[in-house]
């Protein structure tokens, strides 16, 4: 092997190395992906969550629409009847002179003064005076009729105005409620807005990293498969050397045995007694 041949051994300590730091990088970079992998599931989530709100706003949205007009519908009736009993009761005029009387009682007076005119025997005067009576009787138990006919009206859109005021307040509660929980969905949607833009961040922060780790991968990659291919073109070269280091002992091997047999043949022509050695090396060349 030449002299400034680099070692296979410390290329392979290179290699090992780079496999180690790409290892680490490795490492690093499938930790981020795990990181940006669950960063993206709690994105996922927010946004199904945040679908569902706004959904569930719009719609709570739509029936404080509704229900805000069915409550101006029911307040525009109570106005139109208070605005009916103020002219009702406007009508009905009472004075401590002409107290409230009840019509039925008068009416029965009425019968009672007709039956006597028909059934007794009367003076034209007396029956006269009746008479008169009776017309002033019909014209109070006429007024008193009326005057119980409006209040008897009066009282009955009382009543409807309190049930009016009743469904208008239930109505106008129900505006509170859909309003408060809308609110409360808007809400939610902004908080929830806000947090997927900060995971977005932190997703987009997490791709620079693996982009770093990628980048700082490549460089590495390319050294490594440059040794890889280093390391190889070596151990061919020494495999080439080491076979022609074989080669050339084997040669220098072969001729100092010749020679040596060369000495073991001239022994035995000089008639010179053979040594263990010279028997094994006449037993080599068999071999050979």
């Amino acid at each position: 092997m030449h002299e400034d041949t680099v070692a296979p051994a410390t290329v392979e300590s290179e290699i090992a190395t780079l496999r180690k730091q790409l290892s680490a990088l490795s490492k690093e970079k499938e930790t981020l992906i795990a990181q940006r992998q669950d960063v993206g599931k709690q994105i996922a989530n927010l946004i199904r969550g945040i679908k569902s709100a706004r959904t569930e706003r719009d719609t709570l949205t739509d029936a404080v629409r509704h229900s805000k007009v069915e409550r101006d519908k029911l307040n525009t009736a109570i106005r139109s009847k208070i605005g009916e009993l103020k002219t009702i009761r406007g009508t009905v005029v009472e004075t401590p002179s002409e107290p409230r009387e009840d019509p039925r009682r008068l009416r029965r007076e009425i019968e009672r003064l007709e039956y006597m005119i028909e059934t007794e025997a009367l003076s034209f005067d007396k029956e006269q005076k009746l008479m008169k009576t009776i017309k002033e009787i019909k014209r109070r138990a006429d007024a008193a009729g009326a005057a119980f006919a409006t209040t008897g009206k009066a009282r009955d859109i009382s009543h409807e105005i309190e049930k009016l005021k009743e469904v208008a307040n239930a109505a106008h509660e129900k505006v509170q409620e859909a309003a408060k929980e809308s609110q409360n969905r808007h809400e939610s949607v902004v908080t929830t807005s806000k947090q997927i833009d900060e995971l977005k961040t932190k997703e987009d922060d997490l791709n620079k990293q693996i982009d770093e780790k990628k980048t700082a991968m490549t460089p590495l990659a390319a050294q490594l498969d440059a040794k890889t291919a280093e390391v190889r073109k070596l151990r061919e070269k020494l495999g080439i050397e080491k076979a022609d280091e074989e080669r050339s002992t084997g040669q220098q091997r072969k001729k100092k045995l010749s020679e040596l047999r060369d000495e073991v043949f001239a022994k035995l022509k000089r008639g010179e007694k053979l040594t263990t050695d010279d028997i094994l090396i006449m037993q080599s060349e068999k071999d050979d």
